[in-house]
């Protein structure tokens, strides 16, 4: 028997509420019960392989049975036989009619225009579409935000930074020497000395944190005889003898227990071409230089502390730290069990030419698995999402599998990029988890000295972080096309369509006054500030006080060159950037949105909103939602009778007719005012519309009760 479209629509729905029903009873009442960890897994591979069966099951079955229709000849269909006709009386009619005038009493003739509902059609299937993923996109990066990463990552920052009651900070290293005390006592002292040969060590401040295997030391010493000047400085890579002498002759113990030789040779860590892509992109930012990842000079410290010792006091002899480092990397990774948090830690004593020693604390912290990360809400939100996903996928698809002139469209290729970011950003959650799989497995059977390099999968997850971002901007910006239907983004869209030429120009203008204002104060006075010291932080630090936020810039900044120079410039910032060139670029949009109004109101033509659209369009929805008691307002005499409320409520609109009609004969020239009088006689004629409809109604049910 084949079912019809309204048994379907009430019979699937009860399938499905019985089937989680069912699932709800099993899951409670049978005896079973597991981890949430594992309920999440046991969901998750459920979800996938439902979705697998619909996305590959499904294709793969319609594909057979395509080229089985195809190759063996059809059957002639049965024969069956019409159903009768059916009779309909005089009463079915009037029924019909009283039906088709209760329509018309909804939406009138401005509801005849049938692109205007093309249009609002399309835009209401696309709010729908867009405006969902968009709350879902935005709910599942708020669902899988967690606050303490933050505190963990500033906690971290401040222990590693500055004396604490067992440690030293890493700002106390104002000479060489100091920097294998801070190892010992910050790095090695602070874990717990009785642990065994296993790679966990509690630390000093939270039995719950541990350390992941061994710290790293990496070194890189600038090349010999070579003279810097504008360009980036050349680091050393030839392999030296113990305390750094030349030539080197390779002994036969070298690779036999401990490699006391490898302090000395450049780093031989083999990359793959997946992660040289991502190295490339990854430097160390510190006061002098951005340093490089792959290159250096790399030793280990060991599991206990009597070993990590004998290396330290090794590397201390034979004078492993020089006048010609350029910079020392300490990086080891931390795990807080509690909170389940991995902190990549990356301590940088950076000597600069000048002599001196800069410091800094790099603290990465993340939650390196998916499921911890989402928790029982994000992981529902995340299976939604997916599936609005992938109806956002067959809708740009099938779109462009029938039309491909839309391709040329802005906003499908929009679409287009969306699709794209959302496969780069799944693609690389599942290479960092494979990438975490393989770390723990390694963890248990890593060796004395082996570095458990943590780095990279936190660095795909920084990757996939700003995917996500930029999927959250397009997407927020692909929401302006929906939101079309509003007067005021049309107004917007229009005034910035006509403005962007005058406005491209003017802010060439700015742009180029900025960059020669920012050359000069760099130039004047980038040696005695940090706010000027480069000419990309000189370009932030104007415009942030162009806009209003002048606490990163005192006057005292600009007076290095001298009070009167100081003076000019300041002049100059302040009121030839801040006031007028910013003025003059507000001055020309304000404009062009008046010329863009004015517009609007000349060719403007009685028509229907959005919302009108959507009244009549789903008014069983609308119907439902008014008989609720939130919704229903209902009628509210105010112990007035029905005909006093009605002289009331016209002598309110005579009213206000009459202080319209006042400010018209006040301020506006004759053309508003028959303006103003043709939109009351349109008004009078769809009352007299209405007054007829509503009259053919009521002798449409006289007949119905004769």
């Amino acid at each position: 028997m084949k079912l019809s479209f309204d048994d379907r629509f009430f019979y699937y729905p009860v399938t499905v509420f019985i089937m989680i029903v069912c699932a709800i009873i099993v899951a409670v009442f049978s005896g079973f019960y597991h981890e949430s960890v594992k309920i999440k897994t046991i969901s998750v591979h459920m979800f996938l392989v439902v979705l697998g069966q619909f996305l590959i099951g499904d294709t793969v079955k319609f594909i057979l049975m395509s080229i089985d229709k195809t190759i063996w000849p059809r059957k002639h269909r049965d024969f069956r036989r019409e159903r009768p006709p059916v009779m309909h009386t005089r009463t079915d009619f009037l029924k019909m009619r009283l039906n088709s005038l209760r329509a018309q009493l909804r939406y009138g003739q401005d509801h005849l225009n049938e692109s205007l509902n093309l249009r609002f059609q399309l835009i209401s299937v696309d709010l729908c579409l867009y405006g969902t993923y968009f709350l879902l996109l935005t709910c599942l990066v708020l669902v899988t935000r967690d606050e303490l990463l933050y505190f963990n990552t500033a906690m971290m920052t401040k222990i590693f930074m500055t004396n604490r009651t067992y440690t030293v900070g890493l700002e106390m290293i104002n000479e060489l020497d100091k920097l294998y005390t801070f190892t010992e006592v910050t790095l090695i002292n602070a874990f717990d000395t009785l642990t065994n040969e296993t790679l966990y060590h509690s630390w000093i401040y939270g039995d719950q944190t541990s350390k992941l295997g061994v710290i790293r030391l990496r070194q890189l010493r600038r090349k010999e005889d070579f003279h810097q000047g504008w360009s980036d400085p050349e680091y050393s890579h030839l392999d030296y003898m113990p305390q750094w002498k030349l030539p080197y002759e390779r002994m036969g113990y070298t690779d036999k227990y401990w490699n006391i030789y490898k302090p000395w040779l450049p780093s031989s860590v083999i990359y793959s071409h997946a992660e040289k892509f991502f190295l490339e992109f990854y430097k160390h930012q510190g006061y002098y230089h951005d340093y490089p990842e792959t290159v250096g000079y790399i030793t280990m410290l060991a599991r206990t502390r009597n070993n990590s010792m004998k290396v330290i006091n090794y590397l201390r002899s034979n004078d492993w730290v020089t006048h010609r480092t350029a910079a020392l990397f300490l990086d080891f990774t931390l795990y807080n069990a509690d909170a389940n948090i991995f902190s990549i830690c990356t301590l940088l004593v950076e000597l600069t030419p000048f002599g001196t020693i800069a410091h800094k604390v790099e603290v990465h912290s993340i939650k390196m698995q998916v499921m911890d990360q989402l928790g029982t809400w994000g992981l529902a939100l995340g299976m939604v999402y997916i599936l609005v996903l992938i109806q956002f996928s067959k809708t740009l698809v099938v779109t462009l599998w029938y039309e491909p002139s839309k391709l040329r469209s802005m906003w499908n290729k929009l679409d287009l990029i969306i699709l794209v970011l959302n496969a780069l950003v799944v693609s690389l959650i599942i290479v960092q988890e494979m990438m975490v799989a393989s770390l723990l497995n390694q963890i248990e059977y890593a060796n004395k000295l082996q570095f458990v390099d943590f780095r990279k999968p936190a660095l795909v997850k920084s990757t996939c972080s700003m995917l996500l971002g930029v999927l959250v901007m397009l997407t927020t910006l692909r929401l302006w096309k929906v939101l079309q239907f509003a007067s005021v983004f049309q107004l917007f869209s229009f005034a910035l369509f006509a403005a962007w030429q005058a406005l491209a120009s003017t802010a060439l203008i700015i742009i180029i006054f900025l960059f020669g204002f920012s050359i000069a104060v760099v130039i004047i006075n980038g040696n005695n500030t940090i706010n000027f010291t480069f000419i990309m932080r000189s370009i932030a630090n104007l415009l942030c006080f162009s806009f209003g936020f002048s606490q990163h810039i005192s006057p005292q900044d600009l007076f290095h060159g001298g009070r009167i120079i100081g003076i000019i410039l300041y002049l100059i910032l302040a009121f030839v950037i801040a006031q007028l060139l910013i003025n003059v670029f507000v001055s020309t949009i304000n404009g062009y949105f008046g010329y863009a109004k004015a517009m609007r109101d000349i060719q403007e033509q009685p028509s229907i909103n959005f919302l009108q659209f959507l009244r009549v369009e789903y008014y069983t929805c609308f119907s439902v939602l008014n008989k609720l008691p939130f919704f229903n307002r209902g009628y509210r005499g105010q112990n007035r009778t029905v005909a006093e409320n009605i002289k009331l409520m016209l002598d309110e609109q005579e009213k206000v007719g009459l202080k319209n009609r006042h400010r018209v004969f006040a301020s506006t020239p004759v053309a508003d005012e028959l303006m103003d009088e043709s939109k009351k006689q349109a008004n009078y004629r769809k009352r007299v519309a209405r007054i007829f409809n509503v009259a053919a109604v009521m002798q449409i049910q006289m007949q119905l009760l004769e």
